[in-house]
């Protein structure tokens, strides 16, 4: 996944987590409570990951630049 792609999916899991939140809050049984708290905090986790493999990415192309140098 490239440029924009990147961008899109990680606002798409934010709405995502937000929806999850949203109807944990407004849930009448505890399927909806902890359901809606799992999506949230997958999507959470999974922008974290996002931006932890970015920045692995980034460490390895200076690292390799640095080698040439």
């Amino acid at each position: 996944m490239e440029g924009t792609g990147k961008w899109i999916t990680g606002g798409v899991l934010g709405f995502m987590a937000f929806i999850g939140l949203l109807a944990a809050s407004r849930a009448a049984d505890t399927a909806f409570y902890y359901g809606g708290w799992l999506l949230a905090i997958g999507c959470i986790g999974t922008i974290f990951m996002m931006v932890t493999k970015h920045y692995n990415q980034m460490d390895e192309q200076i690292a390799r630049q640095r080698e040439q140098e």
